[in-house]
């Protein structure tokens, strides 16, 4: 399990942005998760899916696809919250 970063908000897709962490990621394209990886969130629960990947190589940012569990729960109490990919 490999840390993908911290949801900053939730977009008007209901999508979930998360700023990828600077030193997990070495500017390399292979260092980067793959399209349709899972999320996990701290306790090991699946959240979504990444749905893209944008912005500079060094400190990408994701967009997830929240899975429907996690949308009748409530994105909101996942803000400010760590992620991670498997």
């Amino acid at each position: 399990m490999k840390r993908l970063g911290q949801i900053l908000h939730i977009s008007k897709q209901n999508e979930l942005v998360v700023r990828g962490d600077r030193k997990e990621f070495t500017g390399s394209m292979k260092d980067l998760p793959r399209i349709n990886s899972f999320a996990l969130d701290r306790s090991i629960k699946p959240i979504g899916k990444v749905s893209s990947i944008f912005g500079p190589v060094d400190q990408p940012y994701f967009t997830l696809k929240p899975e429907k569990r996690v949308i009748a729960s409530g994105l909101e109490k996942l803000v400010n919250e760590r992620v991670y990919v498997q």
